[in-house]
């Protein structure tokens, strides 16, 4: 492995980063002022991707590209008030790598509390309010802990608080976000890309209270929009209709019958369960991208992930267990998304809009040469389903966390912000380098199945584990399977045809010193395997807390 021929220069960092925690151990020892350094050398024996939980669910920290390297983080916070009305904290974090060039700032922000009831936050923080325990979990679909944190203002109540005059029985959580993509987002000069796009998220929960079992439901938001295209065109921003998911006139063009933005969420339901022995949370997610994914009695949205989190109170050996069931691939069917105009009509292959027809007897016969009597909407539109969709509903191929308007979708530094089981174009030349995609989205594979199980405890004192597997099958997206949105040609040469399994795994040891409380070792391996490749990673590193 690369590891071994480069120990000596390794080791050589590792001995820089020791002394430098000596001298701030001597510099640092306020009770307000925290201090996190961690040095972490990474190798992956193959020269494709690094493996899968080597790099994801760690806010970006690793880049899924690089078969070794090392780096150094060293954190600290601040707090700089604290009473019963206002709390507020200071937070930074650098990583300098081997490569200086791609060293960066990490974290910078303000977070505080109101009142001990509003929490809000300002700048790059590693931190989500919304995901289930990332790092055991396959990760969530959306605003988690895969990319790096994205600058962002955000208010709202993080936690569950009571709604008065409910005795206790009615409780709610909720809060907006206010971001911005600040990557380079147009370099491969794609058509459809924008630099410095707006991120706009909210999220709100309800759950019932003052019981053993609180059942709860949530839905979540997040939206793209304005920004600045390669050819320094101004994309509008009508706010309000982003807001609202909602046309604007003011955008015109499809943003007028459609929505301003592009627009992703999930719906959330589950419960969590107290008993003696611990607790338990079960949920139910479902995504959607458009109204026909939103709409859950319609029963067009059969993708969802079911999944647990056990906790165990009393065990040592087994403390927590994750189990989960991801299906992504249906999203809303494949029927294409509106009807079009036949190939031998002067506007082949433009959207027909229905409502702009007078008399759809005569539409009929002047495009489609069928004679009908007394036909309406609802009769023309089951014709086109029929003859024209393969039997399918219109408003299929959802294609999550990628948009049409904006080509890099849900990714942040090349690395998803939505479920860390899809791929980027990136990330695919790795594994598929000879395939030759459309070239219209930035996320290859975002239909996926998987099956995943994680489970955490303590070997002995002082020493952790973390064990975590997650069996997949993947198939792509249907913008790459058919040679265009609106055909119905398969590719011949489509990658993911009949769908590829892969399965990603990982195991971690932590062990933490009896003498130097403050300071813990930290190993991981990871090994990936199946039909889309093959690569095996290993992690070392030492972290540092000072308090």
């Amino acid at each position: 492995m690369y590891f071994i021929g480069n120990y000596t220069k390794m080791s050589q960092k590792f001995s820089i980063t020791c002394l430098f925690v000596l001298i701030l151990n001597f510099s640092f020892s306020q009770e307000k002022f925290h201090i996190n350094l961690e040095s972490i050398g990474l190798v992956s024996s193959t020269d494709k991707l690094m493996p899968h939980y080597q790099y994801s669910n760690n806010y970006g920290l690793i880049s899924y590209d690089q078969k070794s390297h090392f780096l150094l983080m060293g954190g600290m916070t601040y707090q700089l008030a604290e009473s019963d009305n206002f709390a507020l904290k200071a937070g930074m974090t650098g990583i300098f790598k081997d490569q200086i060039d791609e060293s960066f700032l990490y974290q910078a922000y303000l977070r505080g509390k109101l009142f001990k009831l509003i929490d809000f936050s300002i700048g790059k923080e590693a931190y989500t309010p919304v995901s289930y325990n990332d790092r055991l979990t396959m990760g969530g679909f959306l605003i988690n802990s895969n990319a790096r944190p994205i600058p962002k203002i955000t208010l709202g109540f993080y936690d569950y608080l009571s709604l008065p005059f409910f005795n206790d029985w009615i409780e709610v959580k909720g809060g907006i976000t206010q971001g911005w993509l600040n990557d380079d987002r147009t370099s491969e000069e794609q058509r459809n890309s924008a630099d410095d796009p707006l991120l706009h998220e909210k999220w709100a929960y309800i759950r019932l209270g003052k019981t053993k079992i609180q059942p709860y439901v949530g839905v979540i938001h997040s939206s793209i929009y304005g920004g600045t295209r390669p050819d320094g065109t101004q994309i509008p921003v009508d706010f309000i209709a982003t807001f609202f998911a909602k046309g604007s006139k003011s955008i015109g063009g499809g943003e007028a019958t459609n929505a301003a933005g592009a627009h992703e969420g999930f719906w959330d339901f589950g419960a969590y369960v107290k008993s003696d022995w611990g607790n338990m949370l079960f949920y139910w997610q479902k995504p959607f991208s458009d109204g026909s994914g939103m709409k859950l009695l319609n029963f067009r949205n059969k993708d969802f992930k079911i999944g647990s989190i056990l906790h165990f109170e009393d065990s040592k050996i087994i403390k927590n267990i994750s189990i989960e069931f991801l299906r992504t691939d249906y999203q809303s069917g494949p029927g294409i998304c509106d009807p079009v105009y036949p190939q031998d009509h002067p506007k082949a292959g433009q959207i027909i809009n229905l409502r702009e027809v007078d008399d759809y007897d005569v539409f009929m016969l002047d495009v489609f040469n069928v004679s009908t009597s007394g036909w309406g909407r609802d009769e023309v539109l089951d014709y086109f389903e029929k003859e024209q969709n393969h039997g399918y509903k219109y408003g299929g191929r959802d294609d999550y966390n990628n948009n049409a308007t904006y080509y890099n979708g849900w990714t942040y530094y090349g690395q998803s912000f939505g479920m860390p089981l899809y791929h980027t174009q990136s990330q695919m030349t790795y594994y598929a380098p000879h395939w030759n995609p459309n070239e219209l989205m930035f996320i290859k594979n975002n239909r996926v199945r998987a099956v995943h199980f994680g489970v955490e405890g303590d070997i002995c004192n002082g020493i952790s584990y973390l064990l975590k597997s997650t069996y997949s099958k993947n198939f792509g997206t249907y913008g790459e399977q058919y040679k265009n949105a609106i055909s119905w040609d398969e590719k011949e040469d489509y990658f993911f045809k009949g769908g590829k399994r892969q399965v990603y795994s990982n195991i971690e040891l932590n062990y933490s010193c009896k003498k130097f409380k403050m300071i813990t070792f930290k190993f991981s391996c990871s090994f990936d395997f199946g039909e889309l490749y093959n690569s095996v990673g290993t992690m070392i590193g030492v972290r540092y807390i000072l308090n």
